[in-house]
């Protein structure tokens, strides 16, 4: 078969490059594509793999019209560094599809883009411009006229800068970077030589006479070589009043028309020499001496920020869809303005974002985040009455703001338009005085005396803290729907030790560097304990960036992760069931065919048991996905995007216990072995645990191998690893079911206090304090636990406890339960109704059989299907 038939059997497509996050939230780009039935293939940068995986299988996110992804990795400030990883992807694609298209919607894909489309021979901006559009340097040497004088400084040959010999006020300008990242203006040679020091030494830099006047933006529609369509935007920046060129307005169209025309003649030259072809120009202008138009830069993707919903605004059409239409080679048009819109971005007082409020318009803030889908915002007739069409929050509430650096520091911004400019210059004033950016102070009021930051909210925790450390001296952070969700508002009245409860994104796993951000370090601060699992990375996180020890990230990531763990762990001798990825019913279906008709479901990362099922030949493999996949547990995790990952696993049989080692440093110290029991049903959910557990002694040096084994592994460092093992085969070797980052669950730590007659959270603390190692202790006597689990039903009934509590060995009775509360069936450690502790100086054994005596004293009554009283 020849080539051209090949291609004829291929399906049509599309290539999409840029920001995903810039992507979906102008999902115009995938409507076009999508109605035109393109298989639309996405490059952009390797650290939006999680969400973007996680958000493409959302039906109802505009991500799920992507058909493919190429996450490619690259450093800005590095000439060509994205240009690789797009090759080979759209070497692939090529063979797979016929690529019909490309366009770039962000600026680091322009060069990459320009070159795909140059071999495929479909639209693009040329050679020559994607090359140009894509370095400042290179502007200045193919547009000398409309440039500023500029000295050009290569990696290498910073040193050799005459500083003295510059005429101040000078632009220092990293080549590469977007968003105004690294721009200043430098008064005199002592901050020029700091800057050309600081910065990264592969960056190449420019150094520029500075142009003062006001500042434009022009975008430009070009086709076939000829402008069909073109606007100038006015601009207003930080410039008017710091050193830093954050863009703090954008007017379309233009309000100055006396420079309109000399604009848009310049931007027509440089289009023309730079052989500008096919696509959207975004070039930045500043109007110099005696109205001269001097070439700030210009870039071959659509405008940045809210451009594209202000020209939509302001014309009624979508900018976006006409981008799309020229990179297809269709015939397009573009109407002029008929509506004056603008994008304000308020400054702020640096602090930790408290809150945004809007008053008298109807208009609630919109809290799009960092990486959130801004509203739709429709665009009225060209007559309607000044309007503000939306307030955008684009940092998370506890986020701290600093000062206006780059673009990525602004806050907060308003749409408005309006039929005519002195309308909406009032409404702006309007809404400037209507919205209030309520940030706190930097050191949180009540805080100096902070030594703890607890990543997560656990009441036993706070509880045994009251009485470890001192008043005020613990800051408590936490997810502001968790917070919500769990009525912690008030904490520090209810616990002495809390000075304070901060609402962070303590749960944002794939961008632990929001928290990072969203707290200020306290002075006096010794130590970050990760509290609850899905914290477990974000302290990591804090405590690395601080200095203090901590697990480290990367085995924060893999103790978060089962199926990364799996991998890691594959070469290290470690025994482990056969596993999979799970990716639906077929894959669990094949795999448990394979493996003798068993298998073992579980999602990668949740905790407490929860969707975790065995799976025999005749269980129904789609119900058990429908399970697995939807277990949650909304009031203890935020809604952060993450990907659906779950795993199918051999089914392995033998005792179960876990392992609790005190790590420091990475080396292991105290260590304990709990043994298991647990419910003989599907779902095996723990109902008791006793320590230590009664072990041979070669196997639980063997478990001790295991664990640090683990450990040097996953490379963790300073804290409490809690494993999971199976003791399988007639020889009933370790096989590792799972490992977390954290205190155990379960009452665990209880029975670790009791049995050794220690304390295991000052254990915690003292090897995040950095204060030394913890040794091997010996066992002074044994504990255990039992859970009650009663028939599902409504409790009808609950007698005994206090004989339980009177019983022998009996230290803890907990009831989870009372009359009239709704009993579960037991799919997860959540809905265990209450446990028995009890200890025995006689050992293990013997506390085991206490605690077993005690909890059958407990007798929870429950009526299936009615209320408590209904049935006789």
């Amino acid at each position: 078969m020849d080539e051209p038939q090949r291609r004829e059997q291929r399906p049509p497509a599309f290539v999409l490059a840029g920001s995903f996050l810039v992507v979906c939230r102008s999902p115009a780009y995938l409507d076009e594509l999508t109605r035109r039935g393109l298989k639309i293939l996405l490059i952009t940068p390797a650290g939006a793999r999680d969400e973007a995986l996680a958000r493409a299988g959302d039906p109802a996110h505009p991500a799920a019209a992507i058909h493919d992804f190429a996450f490619v990795d690259g450093d800005p400030g590095r000439d060509n560094s994205f240009l690789p990883g797009a090759v080979a992807a759209a070497l692939r694609w090529r063979e797979e599809y016929d690529i019909v298209g490309a366009c770039a919607v962000g600026e680091t894909q322009v060069e990459p883009v320009g070159l795909l489309a140059d071999a495929l021979g479909v639209p693009g901006p040329g050679l020559r411009a994607s090359r140009a559009c894509r370095s400042k340097y290179l502007q200045r040497w193919y547009l000398p006229e409309f440039s500023p004088p500029a000295l050009v400084v290569p990696p290498g040959e910073r040193e050799l800068v005459d500083t003295d010999a510059l005429t101040y006020p000078v632009v220092f300008k990293p080549a590469g970077r977007h968003s105004s990242s690294g721009v200043e203006s430098v008064g005199g040679p002592g901050r020029l030589r700091e800057l050309l020091a600081a910065h990264a030494p592969h960056e190449t830099v420019l150094i520029e006479e500075k142009v003062t006047g006001q500042e434009f933006s022009v975008e430009s529609l070009v086709q076939d070589g000829r402008i069909v369509f073109a606007s100038v935007t006015r601009k207003d920046t930080t410039d008017s009043h710091a050193t830093t060129f954050v863009e703090l307005s954008h007017t379309v169209p233009g309000d100055r028309p006396d420079h309109e025309t000399a604009l848009l003649t310049a931007n027509a030259a440089i289009l023309d020499t730079l052989g500008f072809r096919d696509g959207v120009s975004h070039a930045e202008w500043r109007i110099g001496a005696e109205g001269r138009p001097v070439l700030m830069e210009i870039a071959a993707r659509p405008p940045g920020d809210g451009l594209c919903v202000l020209y939509e605004l302001a014309t009624g059409a979508s900018l976006e869809r006409q981008i799309i239409r020229i990179a297809l080679g269709e015939p397009v048009t573009y109407p002029a303005p008929t509506r004056f819109a603008r994008q304000v971005y308020l400054e702020h007082t640096p602090g930790i974002l408290r809150d945004v409020t809007v008053e008298g318009f109807g208009v609630a803030p919109a809290w799009v985040g960092e990486r959130g889908l801004w509203p739709r915002t429709e665009p009225g007739a060209p007559d309607d009455p000044p309007t503000l069409r939306a307030v955008l929050v684009h940092q998370d509430r506890g986020t701290r703001l600093g000062e206006l650096r780059s673009s990525e520091d602004r806050a907060v911004s308003f749409l408005v338009d309006a039929p005519d400019i002195g309308r909406l210059d009032a409404l702006e004033a309007e809404v400037r005085a209507a919205v209030t950016v309520d940030t706190g102070p930097e050191d949180l009021p009540g805080t100096p005396g902070v030594t703890h930051v607890l990543v997560g909210y656990s009441p036993v925790m706070l509880g045994k803290l009251d009485g470890l450390l001192p008043q005020g001296s613990v800051l408590v952070l936490e997810e502001p729907d968790v917070i919500e969700a769990r009525g912690l508002t008030g904490l520090a009245d209810r616990h002495a030790c809390v000075a304070a409860l901060l609402p962070a994104p303590t749960q944002d796993e794939a961008h632990p560097e929001r928290l990072v951000r969203a707290v200020p370090r306290p002075p006096q601060v010794r130590a970050v304990v990760p509290v609850v699992e899905y914290g477990v990375v974000t302290a990591a996180a804090l405590a690395e960036e601080w200095g203090l020890p901590g697990a480290g990230v990367k085995a924060a990531h893999l103790l978060r992760d089962k199926g990364l763990l799996r991998a890691a762990l594959t070469s290290s001798g470690t025994p482990q069931p056969d596993w999979a990825p799970a990716t639906g019913p077929k894959t669990v279906a094949a795999f448990r065919a394979a493996h003798g008709g068993e298998a073992v479901l579980k999602p990668a990362g949740r905790q407490a048991s929860l969707g975790v099922q065995l799976l025999g030949p005749d269980d129904d493999v789609t119900a058990a996905w429908a399970h697995t996949t939807g277990a949650d547990e909304p009031a203890l995790r935020a809604r952060h995007p993450e990907p659906a990952r779950y795993l199918v696993e051999q089914r392995l049989r033998g005792p179960e216990v876990s392992v609790e080692a005190v790590v420091h440093e990475g080396v292991v110290g105290f260590l304990n072995i709990t043994a298991k029991t647990v419910l003989d049903s599907r779902h095996p959910v723990e109902t008791g645990h006793t320590v230590p557990a009664p072990l041979p002694e070669d196997t639980g040096a063997e478990l001790r191998r295991s664990l640090v084994r683990l450990a040097e592994s996953i490379g963790f460092r300073s804290g409490i690893l809690h494993s999971e093992w199976l003791l399988a085969g007639p020889d009933g070797r370790p096989h590792l079911i799972e490992c977390a980052g954290r205190m155990p669950g379960g009452g665990i730590t209880v029975l670790i206090d009791e049995a050794y007659g220690t304390d295991i959270l000052g254990l915690l603390l003292r090897v995040l304090e950095g204060r030394g190692p913890v040794e091997p202790l010996p066992a002074l006597r044994g504990a255990a636990v039992r859970f009650l689990t009663p028939p599902p039903g409504r409790v009808a009934r609950v007698s005994g406890a206090e004989r339980a509590r009177a019983a022998d060995g009996v230290c803890e009775v907990h009831l989870a339960v009372e009359p009239g509360s709704e009993v579960r069936p037991v799919t997860s450690s959540w809905e265990r109704a209450g446990f028995v502790i009890a200890t025995d100086g006689d050992g293990p054994a013997a506390a085991a059989r206490l605690a077993e005596r005690a909890a059958a004293l407990i007798d929870i009554v429950t009526v299936p299907g009615s209320a408590p009283g209904e049935e006789g």
